[in-house]
């Protein structure tokens, strides 16, 4: 996300990311926080974000300016985003790219 977040700001588009790390893997929070200049929240079991968006892990929520919601992108879904792949980066970043 980091690389995507770079290459974004040097094509001059404005764009912001966020993630949001699971209850469970609070141990592995300060290895993203190492890895990227993006802002990491912590979710709580009080709170469940990951349980309001019925979200999992990998899955990205791409908002337009207006913060609605233009893309769901759930991991092993019918479009590709496994990060680690040329396909699935791509396909994240097209989303992010075709969104006002």
């Amino acid at each position: 996300m980091e690389r995507m977040r770079l290459e974004m700001q040097a094509l001059g588009k404005e764009v912001d990311f966020v993630s949001v790390n699971a209850v469970s893997a609070l141990e592995q929070q300060e290895k993203l926080i190492n890895r990227c200049s993006f802002p990491l929240l912590q979710d709580q079991e009080d709170v469940d974000v990951w349980g309001l968006m019925d979200g999992k892990k990998d899955d990205f929520y791409v908002y337009d300016s207006q913060g609605v919601l233009a893309h769901f992108l759930p991991i092993g879904g019918d479009i590709s985003v496994n990060l680690t792949e040329d396909e699935g980066y791509n396909n994240l970043k097209s989303a992010i790219l075709s969104t006002e």
